[in-house]
């Protein structure tokens, strides 16, 4: 069954600083028309770092659109030409003031697909060193350590929210637990 759409025309509605909104015409498989609203964002990463002991770093900031301090693995968007592994990277010793020797690809998370294109592509990070933290100038974060294990317990108990949080460090456990 051929379940493909295909734009036929649309328009930018937004052009913001993260994403980008435009309301596209589109075919449907059926033969007729429908309009689809996309927010195109440029691709994000997202690392779950674990040390030798079995701990997990986090990081709490404040989330304007739920207006509450969120626990969530170190993200954030990619910047122009930027791979994901380099992003990650990146991204974790500016949040937390962590550098890791040893990466390990988890795969992406598509977060809503229904309405955004943003790919998260999530990474395991261990062997780690630690540095001065260098977080974007209006970026707030606490950065916590907390057992994987009880961790993990949090995730399923419903006390962390945030997709890929909980995706990232399930698909973390999952692998650290198979090479174990």
């Amino acid at each position: 069954m051929d379940m493909k759409e295909t734009r036929i025309g649309g328009e930018q509605i937004y052009d913001g600083i993260i994403v980008h909104l435009y309301k596209d015409d589109v075919t449907l498989p059926n033969g007729k028309t429908a309009v689809r609203e996309v927010i195109r964002h440029q691709g994000a990463v997202c690392v779950v770092a674990i040390d030798n002991e079995e701990n997990i770093y986090l990081v709490k900031q404040f989330r304007y659109p739920f207006n509450d301090i969120i626990t969530e693995i170190p993200a954030g968007k990619l910047d122009a030409g930027e791979t994901p592994l380099e992003g990650a990277a990146r991204e974790l010793r500016e949040e937390t003031g962590i550098v890791a020797n040893n990466y390990l690809y988890l795969g992406e998370l598509y977060t809503s697909p229904a309405f955004l294109d943003e790919v998260i592509h999530m990474y395991l990070a261990t062997d780690l060193t630690f540095v001065e933290q260098d977080p974007d100038e209006d970026e707030f974060v606490e950065v916590e350590k907390i057992k994987l294990n009880d961790f993990v317990k949090e995730i399923m108990n419903g006390k962390i929210p945030d997709s890929k949080t909980q995706t990232a460090v399930l698909k973390a456990y999952l692998s650290l637990q198979s090479n174990s």
